[in-house]
Parts: C-alpha cells; structure tokens; sequence
C-alpha cells in the first residue's frame, strides 16, 4: 500500500468518524430535551403537590385559600398581601412555562394542561392578577405577557 492509499483511507475514516460523532451529539440533544421536559413537568407536580397538602393539612390555609373565591374584595390590606403573595408563587411557574412553550420545549400534552390551567386561575382566582401587575409583569417576553393580558379575567 503506498502513501496516497493509506492518505485516502484515512480520510475515509475521519469521516467516519465526524458523522458518528454529529450522530451522539444528535441523540444527546434529544435526551437533554426529554429530560428538561420531565424536570419541567416535575417542577409543575411539586408546586401542586405542595398546594394540595398544604390545602390538607394546614386548615388556616384552607380556609384563607377559600376565601379568596368567595370573600377576596373584603380582605384586608395584609389578607390581600398574602393572596398576591400566593398568586405570584402560583403564577410564576406557569409563566416559565408558557416561555418554554413559546420557545417550542413543551410538548402538546404538557400545554393543554398548562392552557387550561391558566384559563382557570385567569377567571377565577382574584389574587393572580394583582401579583401579575405587582410582581410578574415586565419581567417576561413579550408574547408570555400578551397571551396573559389577553386571557379572560373575573
């Protein structure tokens, strides 16, 4: 074999080499985005988990928790305070992860329920757009706020 021969062969496998490399960056990728999806969806799963057992368990911040629906425009200064508190707590993860919807890292599934999600609190939660106005607004893209601006409010 001479030297051309063996130059040819190796270029051969440096290209080889570059597509199997360009393949593992390729599935190393998709496993990223599978598990920033889960970890997303983990995240929304502990902030329910939280508000359920807290809900079960702490009968002051059931009743509180209640009275938002029903007696919010009776509420002292410091009892609004806490609800715009508990809203901007609420609200914000569903915010990030309108961004991530926007930035296409949410999969069908996963907006459906974050759609309806925010239909919900968006008509009947009192406290979410003070802590929207308040704490949230301006500090997210344009189109997050826009699609939150837009939604139905009580």
């Amino acid at each position: 074999m001479n030297l051309e021969e063996i130059y040819f062969l190796t270029q051969i496998s440096v290209g080889v080499a570059v597509i199997i490399s360009i393949i593992f960056v390729g599935l190393e990728l998709r496993q990223n985005s599978v598990l920033m999806r889960k970890s997303m969806g983990n995240d929304r799963r502990q902030h329910l988990n939280w508000l359920f057992e807290t809900l079960c368990t702490d009968n002051d911040f059931r009743v509180f928790h209640s009275r938002i629906d029903t007696d919010y425009d009776n509420f002292t200064e410091d009892e609004k305070y806490r609800a715009m508190m508990l809203g901007v707590r609420s609200l914000r993860p569903m915010l990030d992860e309108l961004v991530d919807y926007f930035e296409g890292r949410l999969s069908q599934e996963e907006w459906i329920n974050l759609e309806s999600g925010m239909k919900l609190v968006a008509t009947t939660r009192k406290n979410f757009e003070p802590a929207y106005q308040t704490f949230l607004k301006g500090h997210y893209p344009k189109k997050v706020e826009q699609y939150w601006e837009n939604l139905p409010k009580i």
